[in-house]
Formats: structure tokens, sequence, C-alpha cells
């Protein structure tokens, strides 16, 4: 009876650590963005690109030459223009844009209308998950971006809608 005692206990002590001892793979970038369910253009025209070093200087977003990679979804109708820009970094193939990232101002959001009664939304919280990917027909890199970014009226915390994209993106012509 003594001896099972024994053996169980070293078991136990055993299996804990080699529990204790297991790496974590709890890893935020160890993720994959499948292409299905692709955002649709309802209505009017749209646009998805990104520009290499590049940066958002002000609130108007006015790009200019910078560190980052900049990644622009456009949305445009008879009677308005929405424009989401996103400020990614320029190394590795993969990139994770987190709630404290869009409180920081690397997404911003801006609607414009020459004729609305409408109020300035602002990022407050939300993911975006960007992959490079190959392209089919060898004609430079592109991204595949899937972006969720809630927004609020400005200086407003309360949640009014959330964006959600799913695109590829092609480098802009200049």
């Amino acid at each position: 009876m003594r001896n099972a005692f024994k053996v169980t206990a070293v078991f136990l002590i055993v299996l804990t650590t080699l529990s204790a001892c297991k790496k974590k793979t709890d890893n935020p970038m160890d993720f994959t963005i499948d292409a299905q369910n692709l955002t649709p253009c309802t209505e009017g025209s749209c646009l998805y690109e990104y520009t290499n070093y590049s940066a958002m200087a002000d609130r108007q977003i006015a790009l200019s030459a910078g560190q980052y990679r900049i990644f622009l979804a456009t949305k445009s109708n008879n009677f308005s223009t929405t424009r989401i820009y996103i400020q990614a970094p320029m190394k590795g193939d993969k990139f994770l844009i987190t709630d404290a990232d869009i409180l920081a101002g690397k997404v911003k959001h801006l609607f414009s209308c020459a004729s609305c009664d409408y109020f300035d939304l602002t990022p407050i919280a939300g993911t975006v998950k960007g992959i490079k990917v190959a392209n089919a027909n060898n004609s430079g890199e592109r991204w595949l971006l899937d972006a969720h970014i809630v927004v609020a009226a400005e200086k407003s915390k309360i949640p009014l809608d959330t964006i959600n994209i799913k695109q590829y993106f092609n480098l802009a012509v200049k």
C-alpha cells in the first residue's frame, strides 16, 4: 500500500512538473486570415490600396514620407465618401493592430459629404490583422486585411458602429 502511494505521488509530481514546463503558444501574431467572405462593394465604387514608407501627418490625413505602410479603404457613392486609413509597420509579413494601437491613432476614419448633417466618428477599439500574400500574376506584393473597427462620436467612448473590412489591398499606383 505504501509503494502504491509513493508511485502515485511521484507520478503526480512528474505530471505537474511537465505541465508547468510546457511552452506557451499564445502568440498574438500566430494567426491566419482566410480569403472567404470578402467585403463586397455593394453600391458605388470601392478602392483598397496601400502605400509604402508613408505616414499620416494630420487630422485630414495628408500622407507624407515616413516609416509606415498606410492602408486605405475607400467607399464612395453619389453623395459621400468614407475612408479608413490604417498605419502598419513596414517590417514583416504580418501585423496586428490592437485596441491600444487604435486609441494611439493608428487607425483613422474620414467621412466627407457636401450636403450631410453628420458628426465625425472616431475609432475607439477593434483589431486589424494583415498578412502579405503571394500575387498570382507576379505583379508585386499584396496584402489581405481583416479589420473590425469600433467607432464612436468624436470625444465620446460610447460605440456607435463597427466597420468590418476583409479585403485584398494592392500597391497604389503613383
